[in-house]
């Protein structure tokens, strides 16, 4: 998950609490029509490790490589065709590009809730998938006490990357969560219908490739460990140091000056950003402005983030000057609108 607007601690909560249906909704469109293991095969053979290979999926399947994933609209899977086997579908919200929810009534007039993720990072053993799902490598889990359920379809090995559901409600989730993501699988398969963004969106970018690898050394030095932590963000890590760039779906961060309390910064080439640094616990400065309109909803736009931390305060180094070369760089290698 991305790190949170200007270090908010609010989507912390909304991430643990499956069942209450918090967070901004980006979006008014509506969508017509303990853990334990799982072991049933709902789509195919053994539960041994594949390997992904060039181009595609773990199946070798180009719908569910990374740069196709990036483009999937999250809420057109979770349709209300698909979700009225199991009750009376709500609208569902767009989160970002990748994240949507449903939070609906189950047959008995019941909460249950669905949130979607394309492009999960994961770890751990368990990525290697414990039953199949569409033919694809799959792992579940539960709380104790069956509120809430998640499932992960495995799309890529190296990373491991997954498309995941969480559900929650008062319990039997993980029977109706297999079925939705069964669904969500083949709707991938087939050509599931593409996110309708703005001129200019920054959706297709690989945040990993972006930058020369000059501007990332310069930054926070060599050999630093890069990963691609969502489709949509990318960290490097190395000693005691992180660097992140981040494209997502939020509120305009001019719009949040005041409340966040950010400084604005002209960048050039026409474009102003929001700062903000901190250095009660490290050193850190965060870098965001508004690259491109979404045009479902007027109040949130297509952002641009960009942030540098140190764990340790280091003496002689300006953390923000880091941050504003980073964000001069990268300016001319975004799409124009």
């Amino acid at each position: 998950m991305r790190r949170s607007r200007m270090w908010s601690v609010g989507a912390v909560a909304c991430l643990v609490t499956v069942l209450a249906g918090c967070g901004a909704d980006l979006t008014k469109q509506t969508f017509p029509r303990s853990t334990v293991p799982a072991t049933a095969d709902l789509g195919g053979g053994p539960a041994d490790p594949t390997t992904a290979t060039s181009g595609g999926g773990v199946t070798g399947d180009e719908a569910f490589a990374t740069k196709n994933l990036r483009r999937l609209d999250p809420c057109g899977l979770l349709n209300e065709d698909a979700l009225a086997e199991f009750g009376t579908p709500a609208n569902s919200r767009l989160r970002d590009y990748d994240k949507c929810s449903n939070y609906m009534k189950d047959k008995n007039g019941k909460e249950l809730n669905f949130s979607l993720t394309v492009g999960e990072s994961l770890s751990g053993t368990s990525a290697d998938g414990t039953f199949k799902i569409g033919g694809l490598p799959a792992t579940e889990s539960e709380l104790e006490d069956k509120t809430a359920c998640f499932i992960n379809v495995i799309t890529e090995n190296s990373p491991k990357r997954a498309i995941t559901l969480q559900m929650g409600g008062p319990g039997g989730l993980c029977e109706p969560g297999r079925k939705m993501m069964e669904s969500i699988v083949k709707q991938v398969r087939a050509g599931a219908e593409p996110l309708k963004l703005a001129k200019g969106t920054l959706v297709d970018l690989d945040p990993c490739e972006v930058l020369d690898d000059s501007v990332v050394t310069s930054t926070i030095g060599e050999s630093a460990e890069k990963q691609l932590t969502t489709l949509h963000t990318c960290d490097w890590n190395l000693s005691g140091a992180s660097f992140d760039v981040t494209f997502d779906i939020s509120s305009n961060p001019d719009d949040l000056a005041d409340a966040a309390e950010t400084t604005p910064v002209d960048l050039g080439n026409g474009v102003k950003a929001q700062k903000k640094a901190e250095k009660s616990s490290g050193d850190r400065c965060r870098l965001e402005w508004a690259h491109a309109p979404f045009p479902p909803d007027r109040e949130v736009a297509e952002v641009v983030s960009v942030e540098f931390s140190r764990y340790s305060t280091q003496a002689g180094e300006d953390t923000c000057a880091k941050v504003e070369a980073v964000a001069k760089a990268l300016i001319p290698k975004l799409p124009k609108g």
